[in-house]
């Protein structure tokens, strides 16, 4: 093949990856390591437990792993709406534990123990997920007191509804949100006369 095509095709595929994550950060590596390793482990546990390999599960698993993918391509398409990092992160956060948790559960099933550090790192990057909720929150109510979309600005108004959305929608899936701003909401508005 003319080295020049491949050149041209690793550019393309680069810039792709580039545009639709943002770069390729040591998070979405070690997430992508992530689930190579779980999708191996996955595999190694149904031949250790003598489990017959199925072909549509072994599918199915490989295309979840694209689906959260596409989640982050998404995640990072918004915060380039939004301007801000949270929401990409926050879903590699989430996924990346999940992916540790399966993993720990394989090599169970596997036999092997994992070592103590790992189990570590691996609570560690629950907490991490969590942690970056509550940054999320906190920058939500930083921007809520510097923002007011009460103007005649149609745009920052429909951009506010966005963040709201975000916040409600996309990250409710790391804790109890709901029920934390309607809470921060009643101390801001303090006693009522």
């Amino acid at each position: 093949m003319n080295p020049a095509l491949i050149n041209m095709l690793l550019g393309f595929v680069g810039a792709f990856f580039t545009f639709a994550f943002g770069g390729w950060t040591q998070l979405l590596i070690l997430l992508c390591i992530a689930m190579a390793i779980d999708y191996i482990t996955g595999v190694a546990a149904v031949i250790r437990t003598g489990s017959r390999l199925n072909s549509k599960i072994g599918f199915w698993g490989l295309t979840r792993k694209g689906l959260m993918l596409l989640v982050i391509i998404l995640a990072h398409q918004i915060d380039q709406l939004i301007g801000t990092d949270v929401i990409k992160g926050g879903a590699m956060y989430f996924y990346l534990a999940n992916e540790l948790i399966s993993i720990t559960e394989n090599y169970s099933r596997i036999g092997l123990p994992l070592p103590a550090k790992l189990r570590e790192i691996i609570e560690l990057v629950k907490k991490q997920a969590e942690d970056d909720e509550e940054a999320a929150l906190r920058r939500r109510a930083e921007d809520d007191e510097a923002t007011d979309t009460t103007g005649s600005d149609t745009e920052d108004a429909e951009l506010e509804a966005v963040k709201y959305a975000v916040d409600e929608d996309i990250l409710s899936q790391f804790g109890p949100r709901k029920e934390r701003r309607e809470n921060q909401d009643a101390e801001s508005q303090g006693p009522e006369q």
